[in-house]
């Protein structure tokens, strides 16, 4: 009679399935611990696999640190190539790529900390696939800015890099405090104020009533003139 192995066989699962298990370990790992405090012999217990297994795929922790940023710009940059399309208006369109950073922001604060205190701060950060995917994701704005122009709905002017620097360089400082646990903000108003300021600028524009009253003041102007350029010269006594 046959008998049965006593040893159970385990299922080794897919190449690509490793790697997202290894990748949702580190990001649980480096959200709850942070990054310098996470081990890779704590990823691999909750991914489920020896800790050599994942050198197999990822030579050092700042490699899986990378992959978990890309995995969310990708996300990012999915959504923007499946809502941007639909959105009629250069003016929605910026709207829109404002709130959603801010929104991304708002939900993934752990996240952000960990692109800014470590990812953009290496001195390798240049030369990562991270930066690269930060430059596509900008481009999304830059993008719909000269669509924008285009279309005459923006000045032929407008420098649209200089915007986008504004736009992105004054979110990372409106939000500070909140990535740091010293305050809040809300997404739709703070949506709101950026782009008042972006759309309205910055210097007061005459009120309605004002425009009115400087024109009737301009016609009343303009009858005197009229007046008296027509009316018959006076003779002398």
């Amino acid at each position: 009679m046959r008998r049965s192995p006593s040893v159970s066989t385990r299922t080794r699962l897919p190449r690509e399935q490793r790697i997202r298990d290894i990748e949702a370990a580190a990001r649980n790992a480096f959200i709850k611990r942070g990054y310098a405090a996470a081990s890779m012999a704590e990823i691999a217990a909750e991914a489920g696999v020896a800790e050599g297994t994942i050198y197999k795929f990822f030579e050092t922790k700042f490699d899986l640190l990378l992959r978990v940023l890309e995995s969310w710009y990708r996300g990012m940059l999915d959504e923007f190539s499946e809502q941007l399309p639909g959105i009629v208006g250069c003016s929605n369109k910026i709207r829109y790529i404002v709130w959603r950073h801010l929104k991304s922001l708002k939900d993934n604060p752990d996240l952000a900390r960990l692109c800014w205190n470590e990812a953009r701060n290496s001195l390798d950060y240049y030369h990562h696939n991270i930066y690269r995917l930060n430059r596509e994701y900008t481009r999304v704005l830059v993008d719909a800015c000269r669509e924008g122009i285009k279309l005459g709905e923006l000045r032929e002017d407008l420098p649209v890099t200089v915007v986008r620097d504004i736009i992105f360089g004054g979110i990372d400082h409106h939000i500070s405090r909140f990535l740091y646990g010293r305050g809040d903000f809300d997404v739709d108003k703070s949506t709101d104020q950026i782009c008042s300021i972006l759309f309205g600028g910055l210097i007061v524009q005459p009120r309605s009533q004002d425009q009115q009253h400087l024109l009737l003041r301009f016609e009343q102007i303009a009858d005197r003139i009229c007046n008296v350029i027509d009316s018959p010269s006076r003779e002398p006594n």
